[in-house]
């Protein structure tokens, strides 16, 4: 038994660090360094989600300020970052409302919606923000609030809700007028107009008041208009430049016939897919049940979901339409918790293998849009021919390892030389690594090439460039394995006896990992510092290292980016510093814990005190509760190369 026990730790020290995937765009780090500089420059300190709008040289996010518990849109310029701006600043000011944001290449524009279910005045729910958003450029070419449309009905029954929170016991003219204008367009100065059967005109807070004390406000808020709106937006005009009144409508997102005809408040959680130049929208649909409530020991009647309606949205010049179209009638879809999805695994509309799904609300069934309507298919995550095909070759490889190890360890089991062990690992790495990319990786390239140069018929077109397109990632994949079991630089050592770059090991292994697992990344070096010698057998210990530390960050700290500051400094004439500081915004850990004191007995953190040990260097934690992880990593390096 102890035998196996040892064997398997065997396998983990050498197996789990070696296989960490990588590969990183050139433009991540621009990507990176952007987004860091606007959120110094904003005060923001944690982004939600973005998207990259990579045609119009855009980046819209949501993200929250220091000390504030919500959080706002914002749209970043590339090119021009003095463009950049806030679009939208949280109308609901609760956490976690906006929706996912999607953007449409072929009109250039950004969808997301709103939805505040626990908003409340006076104890009463209202809904604040809700709606359906759209941002186009404004006449400069520049995304600003100026071009912010919310598409939304104060329907008769949430104007009901408004009555009971502003108007009883009192009135609260200007909190019913701000609920009123929140309406309104972005771009606008609102005001709201009544006309007496006198003619005069009352304004605001006069025209309220007149209206109450006359008794006609109620009437108002009773009747409906056609397409089940109220009649309030009939009231709400436009001031002009000098504050004039003007005949332009405060609210003309709304005054689109065919959206009135279909659509409703959208009081409910929404969420977008943009799929080949068509905009797709769910919207949650649910019912009152009656639910038994265990802490008070009563039933209560509670809306709780039930499936996602499945919409197509038409955003022309002149109209804005949400429709379902027969293609989706009929097709509950599934719903999801919280403002959006954070994997593809929880959307009720994903695209997979460039394949547009709807995910049933029974959770089993999928449905692939083939043509213009959609039918039922197999679970793509599972039945996935190129994930298959990647496990596959993944499962041979580590048979093959697994074997290789059994018969080094059955050599080794009485050795107890850590330093050893190490260098055999490294040579079974780097021994696989070579194979792979002498042996599979030029059979992969040999395949597409026949694909690629095969007859087929004009409707399996696409499907041999699917074929092309997957061989070509998994060539990839393989590609970034070799690097990680034994990184270039190294190899290159190894053969002419030369030093290594340790800094250009560290960025690639880093900028591989950001790619792969979609954690943004970004490097802080000091000026006109371009690289960092050491000997190959330093060089060997620090990449091991380094895998640990992004091991951590990917399974362990939930961080939504990581950065890496390297600074070099001369302890002595001769004898120069390199450190490697690793950050990373996850949830950190409380070091003098009893909880911490035996994560670091675990064998990541065993392996990295023992790798630092081994090439002479030091290594320290640096962390608290919800304050991420910092580790620093320091080695003696070489003045010249």
């Amino acid at each position: 038994m102890k035998f196996f026990l040892r064997f398997f730790v065997f396998i983990f020290l050498l197996f789990i660090p070696s296989v960490l995937p990588a590969g990183g765009l050139k433009s991540q780090e621009k990507y990176n360094q952007i987004l860091s500089d606007f959120l110094f420059q904003n005060d923001l300190e944690e982004v939600l989600q973005s998207e990259y709008a990579k045609d119009s040289g855009w980046i819209f996010i949501t993200a929250r300020q220091k000390n504030h518990p919500y959080e706002n849109l914002y749209a970043i310029n590339e090119k021009e970052p003095e463009k950049s701006s806030l679009i939208l600043e949280n109308p609901a000011k609760a956490a976690d409302v906006f929706s996912n944001l999607c953007y449409l290449p072929e009109n250039q524009t950004l969808y997301f919606g709103i939805h505040n279910g626990d908003g409340r005045f006076n104890d009463i729910q209202l809904f604040l923000g809700d709606g359906l958003y759209v941002l186009k450029k404004d006449a400069q070419g520049v995304y600003s609030s100026k071009e912010l449309r919310r598409f939304t009905k104060l329907e008769p029954w949430i104007a009901s809700l408004a009555k009971k929170a502003f108007f009883q016991p009192l009135p609260d003219y200007p909190a019913f007028l701000s609920y009123l204008f929140s309406f309104c367009d972005y771009d606008c100065n609102p005001c709201f107009v009544y006309k007496t059967d006198e003619g005069q005109s009352l304004y605001n807070e006069q025209a309220l008041k007149y209206l109450y004390e006359n008794n006609l406000l109620d009437s108002l808020f009773e009747k409906e208009n056609p397409g089940y709106r109220s009649p309030f937006e009939d009231f709400l005009f436009c001031l002009d430049e000098n504050n004039v009144l003007s005949n332009k409508r405060a609210v003309t997102a709304n005054h689109c016939e065919r959206f009135f005809k279909d659509c409703g408040a959208f009081t409910e959680t929404l969420f977008f897919k943009a799929y080949k130049g068509r905009l797709y929208m769910t919207e949650r649909i649910g019912s009152e049940k009656t639910l038994y409530d265990e802490k008070e020991h009563v039933s209560k009647s509670l809306w709780t979901p039930d499936f996602s309606k499945v919409l197509m949205i038409t955003d022309e010049e002149n109209d804005f339409y949400v429709y379902q179209d027969a293609s989706c009638a009929g097709l509950r879809a599934d719903f999801f918790e919280g403002a959006f999805p954070k994997r593809i695994e929880d959307e009720p509309l994903f695209v997979f293998n460039k394949k547009l799904y709807i995910r049933d609300v029974n959770k089993s069934d999928f449905y692939m849009l083939n043509g213009n309507s959609f039918v039922k298919s197999s679970n793509p995550f599972i039945n996935s021919q190129n994930k298959s095909f990647i496990i596959s070759i993944l499962v041979i490889f580590l048979i093959i390892f697994f074997v290789i190890s059994l018969l080094l360890f059955l050599r080794l089991r009485k050795i107890n030389s850590s330093r050893f062990i190490f260098e055999i690992g490294q040579k079974v790495r780097s021994e696989i690594s070579s194979n792979i990319h002498d042996s599979v990786v030029q059979d992969f390239r040999a395949i597409r090439l026949d694909v690629e140069r095969l007859k087929v018929y004009e409707d399996s077109s696409d499907l041999q460039k699917n074929t092309v397109s997957n061989i070509t990632e998994c060539i990839k994949k393989m590609r970034d394995i070799c690097y990680s079991l034994n990184p270039a630089e190294i190899a290159s050592a190894e053969l002419d006896g030369s030093n290594v770059n340790l800094l250009s090991v560290m960025q690639t292994l880093c900028t591989q990992f950001s790619e792969r697992t979609k954690i943004p990344f970004m490097i802080d070096c000091e000026e006109n510092l371009s690289s960092v010698i050491v000997q190959k057998e330093k060089a060997l210990y620090a990449s091991r290292i380094a895998l640990e530390i992004l091991s951590n960050i990917e399974k362990h700290s939930y961080a939504t980016s990581f950065k890496l500051i390297v600074r070099q400094k001369f302890c002595s004439h001769e004898e120069k510093t390199a450190t490697f500081i690793f950050i990373d915004d996850g949830k950190g850990c409380n070091l003098v814990s009893k909880d911490f004191a035996s994560i670091k007995n675990h064998f990541g953190m065993r392996n990295m005190k023992q790798y630092a040990k081994l090439c002479g260097g030091k290594i320290e934690f640096l962390s608290d509760l919800n304050e991420g992880m910092q580790v620093r990593f320091s080695i003696k390096v070489l003045s010249e190369a």
